[in-house]
């Protein structure tokens, strides 16, 4: 399994209730018709002195198998909101040791 981390930079501060009121109602829904998608959370970064407002974290079934997902309308249609409202700053993959633990 492979894990996404993504930092997100808001726009605009005005953004941040519809940034996440969109990642609550559409974005997390959003998630269940993409096949390689196995969990997903975003963040809110509470420390003052980051430079990004959110860390999304995307745990995946391969990484060939989320690009896939990534080319479909409804992937697209994901981009193009969240291209409104923020810019993501950095982009961290890896592979996870084994599960780990779940609660």
């Amino acid at each position: 399994m492979s894990i996404i981390i993504d930092k997100i930079k808001l726009k605009s501060a005005d953004n941040r209730a519809a940034f996440e009121q969109w990642v609550t109602d559409t974005d997390y829904l959003a998630c269940h018709d993409l096949a390689s998608v196995e969990r997903f959370v975003v963040s809110k970064v509470t420390d003052t002195n980051c430079d990004y407002d959110y860390v999304e974290v995307v745990k995946v079934t391969s990484l060939a198998a989320f690009e896939q997902d990534m080319q479909t309308p409804l992937f697209q249609s994901l981009v193009a909101r969240f291209s409104e409202l923020a810019d993501v700053v950095e982009t961290i993959q890896s592979d996870a040791l084994a599960p780990g633990y779940q609660w």
